[in-house]
């Protein structure tokens, strides 16, 4: 009696060289080890990916807050040049002062104007969500600049630094 290769013989329980698996299609599919590896590279990814937008976030707003600083420096020298005196000490005076005509014949304005989004109350907001800070030789006491102004956001810590740390300022 001859066993032909490649047919199961079944009377013994045993198998031939030709195998069931031999002739089994093959399947793709992914392990699990290789799903959590992908899983764990991809939330690499992301996070990397969200703290390089946070941190140009916060370089934006910086920039965003150094720009107005600049901006409102040249405001009021121009508002000093026309008026010969600085707007009065004040945040909401400030704006006034820059963009609503007084009825003064030396007023060439308006020196600077402002979107609603950068105001609250009348301040002017810096990109944190808190008004600048003005104080002129018009009504108050500049500690920096004493015989002009000083001008200064409390940056993104909200504290006032005395012009350090985090602050942004025109001296």
């Amino acid at each position: 009696m001859s066993n032909n290769a490649g047919i199961r013989n079944s009377e013994f329980g045993m198998r031939s060289r030709w195998s069931d698996s031999a002739f089994r299609i093959p399947h793709s599919a992914f392990t699990l080890v290789e799903l959590l590896v992908v899983i764990a590279i991809l939330g690499i990814l992301i996070s990397l990916v969200t703290a390089g937008a946070q941190a140009a976030r916060r370089r934006g707003a910086v920039t965003k807050a150094k720009t107005t600083v600049a901006s409102l420096e040249t405001a009021i020298a121009m508002y000093n040049g026309d008026m010969g005196a600085y707007p009065p000490t004040g945040n909401a005076a400030l704006v006034s002062a820059l963009q609503d005509d007084p009825n003064d014949v030396d007023w060439a304005g308006p020196y600077e104007e402002f979107k609603e989004n950068e105001l609250d109350n009348g301040q002017l907001i810096d990109p944190w969500g808190n008004p600048y800070v003005y104080v002129s030789v018009n009504g108050g006491a500049p500690q920096h600049r004493t015989k002009s102004f000083d001008l200064y956001s409390l940056g993104p810590n909200a504290t006032d630094d005395g012009g350090a740390g985090d602050d942004i300022v025109n001296w």
